[in-house]
């Protein structure tokens, strides 16, 4: 008798997602990251692993509107720190996108333009153009972005209403040009702007990054054969009339036919970095 009521309780839970698209993926990785140190750090060998489970579901009403959710969950070198985050709800519709709680705001999802490089998800090299306020996937917004064609249109505020985004994205051929600026209700804090320009040539692409905070960060991909790629990228920040590296590094990976080994050299701040290890997703 229970087995039936059990079966029961099961169909009648299930009857209403029968249309439902659920999926569980992620991607992990395991490798070692190597630090020069420098007069004030000590030099070091790291063994780093990690695991990310990604867990997604959607439905389509009658009229045509998808609503989606996501979340994850991530255990990196056995911290017991594994519990579910990035959650975000989102509806969509035609060209028009809603999306809910973590999530990037309209700047990031306009002209963002990151240098992150290494086998521990960009982890050895890596920062990007967003300026110290942007909304980040970390946060609670609430994006509105809607795309006619090649032309993106987005704006965003956090949950509590106090910052608000804008941006606007446009490919034609290959180019993208991006642009997002941002207004906080804290009248001491300046306007904050992001611009992107890139160029997508198939095996190759490039693109700069800019910002309000005096930054720039140069990107380069080329596909050296079908199996592997080669990736490079600095940020460069300027005060004071004088411009520094901030950050430099370059990337070799290869498909191991399910896999990739990545190797990454680079610098963070003028320290020497390095990562050698394999990821893959499932």
């Amino acid at each position: 008798m229970k087995n039936v009521l059990f079966a029961t309780t099961a169909l009648i839970a299930t009857a209403g997602v029968a249309s439902a698209d659920v999926t569980v993926g992620g991607n992990a990785f395991m490798g070692v990251i190597y630090n020069a140190g420098d007069a004030t750090t000590v030099a070091s060998t790291d063994v780093a692993h990690s695991v990310r489970v990604t867990f997604g579901a959607s439905v389509e009403t009658d009229a045509g509107v998808t609503f989606g959710a996501s979340s994850r969950i991530t255990e990196s070198n056995n911290g017991n720190n594994g519990q579910m985050e990035h959650g975000q709800v989102n509806m969509s519709s035609g060209g028009f996108t809603l999306r809910v709680g973590a999530t990037h705001g309209a700047m990031r999802n306009t002209a963002r333009v990151t240098t992150y490089l290494g086998f521990n998800r960009g982890g050895v090299v890596g920062n990007d153009n967003s300026t110290a306020n942007t909304q980040t996937d970390g946060g609670n917004n609430v994006l509105v972005m809607y795309s006619m064609g090649d032309l993106t249109l987005a704006a965003s505020t956090d949950a509590a209403g106090n910052a608000q985004e804008v941006g606007v994205a446009y490919t034609m051929n290959g180019f993208t040009l991006g642009l997002g600026a941002n207004a906080d209700n804290d009248a001491a804090t300046d306007t904050e702007w992001m611009f992107k320009a890139g160029y997508n040539g198939g095996n190759y692409a490039a693109n700069i990054g800019l910002n309000s905070d005096n930054d720039a960060v140069v990107t380069f991909s080329y596909d050296i054969s079908d199996a592997t790629a080669l990736a490079i990228g600095a940020e460069f920040s300027t005060a004071n009339g004088t411009t520094t590296t901030d950050y430099m590094g370059v990337q070799v990976s290869h498909d191991l036919g399910g896999a990739s080994l990545v190797g990454t050299l680079g610098q963070n701040n003028s320290v020497t970095v390095a990562g050698l290890g394999v990821s893959f997703g499932f």
